[in-house]
């Protein structure tokens, strides 16, 4: 194979590169969930066959009083579902406001999706919108459980580039799963400034699951490439090439 042909191959196999899934996280006691690994350490190794490009559900935290609001749950579509917080498509709990930031999708409509199309995330991107100094490294905690009563915890603990300029934002590539029963519980949203304080949560999926698709004849789970939010790089060292992933 020659050289060139080499390089444009692997280029391409950056350009296409699916979610690795591996995240270290011991899962010997997540027996509930017939054996399947829960947090998506599934050790999936990466192919050449592309994939879509994975596009984020996005929802918004907005917290306008002065106050903290420790221990905030997001996510948790089993419990809060019908909360009479709601108001168009809108949940109210403790001062803050929970929303969608995709403008024809209610994060009403998102749990409701989150129930009955579960999904693995390969990474979240957090975004402080008013630039809140501290927000988006406040540690997260993935709580999720089962029927029977087991549950599950994972923390997940936001840091920052140390390579990056900016401090408000941050693309965490941690793997986990999302169906009805799992929360996030965000440590502290922090208190409002003179603008606010409004946290973006962006889950970029690595695959979902979505029944209408059998009736298709199709698979119901569907794979997704890398946002490639975290850029890789690829650089041609002495006519070999050399890939260097960053992040």
């Amino acid at each position: 194979m020659s050289l060139i042909r080499k390089y444009m191959q692997e280029a391409n196999f950056s350009a296409h590169e699916k979610w690795n899934n591996a995240d270290g996280f011991v899962d010997s006691d997540l027996q509930f969930t017939a054996n399947d690994n829960y947090m998506g350490a599934d050790a999936q190794g990466m192919g050449y066959s592309p994939a879509p490009q994975a596009q984020p559900y996005i929802i918004q935290v907005s917290n306008a009083s002065a106050t903290a609001v420790a221990n905030f749950d997001v996510l948790g579509a089993y419990q809060y579902i019908n909360n009479t917080g709601f108001n168009n498509g809108n949940l109210t709990i403790s001062n803050c406001v929970i929303s969608s930031a995709i403008s024809n999708v209610t994060y009403q409509e998102f749990l409701y999706q989150s129930m009955n199309s579960p999904f693995s995330v390969g990474l979240t991107y957090l975004e402080s919108v008013t630039s809140t100094a501290g927000q988006v490294t406040q540690t997260l905690t993935l709580n999720t459980r089962d029927a029977n009563g087991n549950q599950a915890l994972k923390t997940l603990v936001p840091t920052i580039d140390p390579y990056q300029q900016q401090n408000y934002i941050i693309a965490m590539k941690q793997n986990y799963r999302i169906d009805g029963f799992t929360k996030l519980t965000i440590a502290s949203v922090l208190g409002a400034g003179a603008s606010g304080n409004v946290l973006r949560i962006h889950f970029y999926p690595a695959d979902n699951i979505n029944i209408a698709r059998g009736l298709a004849g199709n698979a119901v789970s569907r794979q997704f490439a890398s946002p490639n939010i975290v850029r890789s790089s690829v650089a041609v060292v002495g006519g070999e090439t050399i890939q260097a992933r960053l992040g």
